[in-house]
């Protein structure tokens, strides 16, 4: 009975030992300007960060990640690898690029709290891109795999003045990713035709006024995750969802717009 015991309580601790890491997620500060946070799921007092990594992707094309900001006075790393570059090596289908982010190794000693995020690097996205996503590059995406997990998550610390060890527990739900689309707000017509949304603000329905045919409709929160979304119909049942500013976009036979709208 006394070895049962030692051998439950050690697999009891060896189970908690794992259970203690940190959730990466993107959230959207103002305009093109982002940052990356580190949610943790324990208190920390004094933990010992080693080093940290990541891979945003970006739609191809001429958008870069700049402004990168310090972590503790320690600057990152980043390596941008080109969609063409990816294709080359096998690997995507040519539509997105990637920048692998590093923190290298070094010691910042870090307090915090469970289930409070704190910023690891705050950034700009150039050249205003208004299309796609800004997105994780998950550690199983065949890319990662492809470039033999040199574009992993990680978040190497030692937290418990052991040994350093690898705590990255994946992605929050719902800033795994950012709507680039929401980003393109002008409320313009299409040439020959108009679009309306009515009534804005709302309590319990959206409608769209066009002579145009509405393909689908899709409705994000201001962080750019999808709420919502209906196909061939002009109108949009939000009463479920809480108050505030979303965006809606609404794909038509001649193209789309994307419009502020209120929930009360």
């Amino acid at each position: 009975m006394k070895t049962f015991y030692i051998l439950f309580f050690t697999l009891l601790f060896t189970i908690s030992s794992f259970s203690q890491g940190y959730e990466f997620g993107i959230v959207h500060n103002s305009d093109y300007n982002f940052s990356i946070v580190a949610v943790p799921d324990f208190n920390g007092t004094n933990t010992d960060i080693s080093d940290i990594g990541f891979a945003l992707m970006l739609p191809t094309g001429d958008a870069d990640i700049i402004n990168i900001s310090q972590f503790n006075s320690r600057n990152w790393s980043a390596t941008q690898v080109t969609a063409s570059q990816l294709t080359d090596f096998g690997l995507g289908d040519g539509t997105r690029d990637a920048f692998v982010i590093n923190l290298p190794p070094g010691q910042t000693i870090l307090s915090h709290t469970t289930n409070t995020p704190f910023i690891l690097v705050t950034f700009d996205v150039s050249n205003m891109p208004t299309i796609g996503l800004l997105e994780f590059l998950t550690n199983t995406d065949p890319i990662a795999l492809g470039l033999g997990n040199a574009a992993d998550s990680f978040y190497n610390s030692n937290i418990d003045e052991t040994t350093t060890q690898n705590y990255f527990n994946g992605l929050v739900s719902g800033q795994e990713n950012f709507m680039l689309e929401t980003l393109s707000l002008d409320d313009i017509e299409l040439e020959n035709y108009t679009i309306s949304v009515f009534p804005n603000p709302t309590i319990e329905m959206l409608n769209i006024n066009t002579n145009l045919e509405v393909i689908q409709l899709t409705l994000y929160d201001i962080l750019g995750k999808q709420v919502l979304s209906t196909k061939n119909t002009t109108s949009i049942t939000v009463d479920h969802l809480s108050a505030g500013n979303y965006i809606i976009k609404i794909e038509t036979n001649r193209g789309y717009i994307t419009k502020k709208v209120i929930i009360e």
